[in-house]
């Protein structure tokens, strides 16, 4: 089902600011904040979407080249969470050199990161969820990480365009992760679409109210 049609209550933000980008584990925060991280294929809106979610325009870079970002992100957020961003993947013009550099830093992060409550795993609505996706799921199921379903651009297409894709995703999910917090969430970085439910989810989940 999809999520309502943008909220008109504005949200109660709370304030963000960029900390550190990380290309190797010792440089990872080492406080007891709780954090959710945010992952999906290049090309997903993953910057877009977390500058809307801390309504802030640039607080995320976007880049017009998709695969680029080598760093892991640390984003302070009211003082009391980390929101950390995580590089994309998919992208076939990535050296495989580079992924491998990648897939090191991103194991050392799911295995080290003792207050990660969930991960945030972006999913292009339009394309649903790919062997790509699964594959990380499957790797989080390794490290027990559970995983919330977040389908973006859903503003790219019709209401039943979208109500049949979010099914699609919705019998998708468990099948994919013993660990996928669902119902899936359905947002849009462009109009706000989705914005208060999965604002709301990530304070339970921060909360560890799952």
């Amino acid at each position: 089902m999809a999520n309502p049609s943008p909220a008109t209550k504005p949200l109660a933000i709370p304030a963000a600011h960029f900390v550190l980008g990380a290309v190797a584990a010792h440089q990872f925060p080492t406080d007891d904040l709780a954090e959710v991280a945010f992952v999906g294929r290049s090309n997903v809106g993953k910057s877009s979407l977390l500058n809307r979610l801390l309504n802030q325009r640039s607080l995320a870079r976007v880049s017009r080249t998709p695969g680029r970002t080598r760093e892991i992100n640390f984003f302070r957020v009211g003082e009391r969470w980390w929101f950390v961003d995580l590089p994309g993947y998919g992208y076939a013009n990535v050296a495989q050199g580079q992924r491998s550099v990648w897939d090191q830093l991103l194991g050392s992060y799911f295995e080290q990161r003792r207050n990660l409550r969930a991960v945030i795993l972006l999913l292009d609505l339009r394309r649903g969820l790919t062997e790509l996706d699964q594959e990380l799921l499957k790797h989080l199921d390794q490290y027990g990480i559970p995983a919330l379903p977040v389908a973006t651009k859903v503003d790219k297409l019709n209401s039943n365009e979208r109500r049949q894709a979010l099914r699609l995703l919705a019998e998708a999910m468990p099948q994919a992760s013993p660990f996928a917090l669902t119902p899936v969430v359905s947002v849009s970085a462009l109009t706000g679409d989705g914005l208060p439910l999965l604002w709301q989810r990530l304070q339970a989940i921060l909360a560890d109210a799952l």
